[in-house]
């Protein structure tokens, strides 16, 4: 019977992570983006009844097993079936070798039918995947996946069901003072009791029997009670800064695509999602309509909130596509129809490459420069008009021709010179 790491519970345990996540993601061999492959994965609880705690995800070789059938289960396993060790688990894999990384997927207890996210990366010698988590309403289940192949290429998907297994550690008590919380509802939860020692191996769980406090039909379940999916991914940092004197921005709409697709176009109309961008600050209009577009791989938004002038915003795309170029298009919020944007540009295969957004107008709307007709933050009181269809243009996307002091709008502070943005993309896995 291992000491009690237990018994302070569940949640306590999820915020001890934290420090202990540090020393496993130290782990892993370093190599190049080019070497090293990077994989997301989705964990999905299949289970009516079961939560699960969050779940012990590690890259491997294929001699290495984190658990094996028939055979004792190791410290730190003993610890995630028991006690919801996961921080023990995950630090104990990354001293082993032959493990390349591991991730925690999930930042709290995972409930029947949710699903969390986690990515992961594997050197040339790992291409293996196993992953573990505690049956929590257990003595000492857990689900677990062992050595399932990683998948090769970009944008491949491998899915695997894992089943719940018995750690042989403690004897299935299903009483509540030998559980931790929350199965009990109450976060009542005993000491451990050396008594409990199975000295057993690991084995398929036999189920819920009903034999303390817990029951077949509150806490039972059907195997497989796990199912994960292993998608082979690129993934980029996108930071944008806004290079201006006064002009706010909007978040920008990244897309990775084709050679042959373009989000704008000079000489060419605006679609509506870059009219709506352009216009409104319609960001998710933009976005949808890429989504759909042909040739278009993943689509993301790059910031929450406006973007200040000299401030920056960075988003970590994951694309699972084989799209070599990207494009982006974010609003200048103190313009009519304006936006900054960077047209078909190459995605770095490993380290940065940097980029200047030039500000385009969208030609869909006349440079009233009037507060009326502009959205907010720009006239600072939160005021807008209706789109007006007066001011339609009918025109088409051209280089912007600034700011000329026509009505409420001042050059000297919402004018620019040159370059409105400047984006780095730095692949990160």
């Amino acid at each position: 019977m291992p000491i009690s790491l237990r018994r302070a519970g569940i949640l306590a345990v999820v915020a001890a992570m934290a420090a202990a996540f540090v020393v496993v993601v130290t782990t892993p061999v370093q190599a190049a983006a080019g070497q090293t492959r990077t994989y997301r994965v989705t964990v999905e609880n299949l289970t009516e009844n079961q939560t699960l705690t969050p779940a012990v995800v590690a890259t491997h070789s294929r001699e290495v097993a984190v658990y094996r059938r028939a055979r004792p289960a190791s410290p730190g396993l003993q610890q995630l079936a028991e006690n919801g060790g996961v921080p023990v688990l995950a630090e104990e894999l990354g001293g082993v070798a032959g493990v390349s990384d591991v991730q925690v997927a999930g930042a709290e207890p995972i409930a029947p039918g949710a699903s969390v996210e986690v990515l992961i990366s594997a050197d040339p010698g790992a291409w293996r995947l196993s992953l573990a988590a505690m049956l929590i309403c257990t003595n000492d289940g857990f689900a677990g996946i062992s050595k399932i192949g990683l998948p090769g290429r970009l944008g491949d998907a491998r899915v695997a069901y894992g089943i719940g297994y018995d750690a042989g550690t403690e004897i299935n008590t299903e009483a509540y003072v030998d559980l931790v919380p929350p199965c009990d509802g109450l976060g009542q939860s005993g000491a451990s009791d050396p008594l409990l020692a199975e000295n057993g191996v690991v084995r398929r769980h036999r189920g819920i029997k009903g034999v303390g406090d817990l029951t077949v039909k509150d806490h039972g379940w059907d195997d497989p009670v796990v199912k994960v999916t292993v998608e082979r991914v690129r993934v980029y940092d996108v930071t944008v800064k806004n290079l201006t004197s006064g002009q706010p921005l909007t978040p920008f709409v990244f897309a990775t695509h084709r050679y042959a697709t373009s989000v704008f176009e000079q000489g060419a109309s605006a679609s509506h999602g870059l009219q709506q961008l352009a216009e409104n600050g319609g960001v998710p209009v933009l976005a949808e309509e890429l989504g759909a577009a042909d040739g278009v791989g993943t689509v993301a938004v790059i910031g929450d909130a406006p973007i200040a002038p000299g401030g920056s915003v960075k988003t970590q795309v994951v694309t699972t596509h084989r799209r070599g170029k990207a494009s982006l298009a974010g609003m200048l919020i103190c313009t009519n129809d304006g936006f900054g944007g960077v047209d078909t540009i190459r995605l770095p295969y490993d380290g940065s490459a940097t980029f200047y957004a030039k500000a385009y107008d969208a030609g869909t709307e006349i440079n009233t420069e009037a507060y009326v007709d502009l959205v907010p933050p720009c006239d600072e009181l939160g005021q807008s008009g209706t789109t007006d269809p007066l001011l339609a243009e009918n025109g088409v996307v051209r280089r912007h021709r600034g700011i000329k002091g026509i009505a409420d709008l001042d050059p000297m502070i919402h004018g620019w010179h040159g370059a409105v943005a400047k984006v780095t993309i730095t692949r990160a896995g």
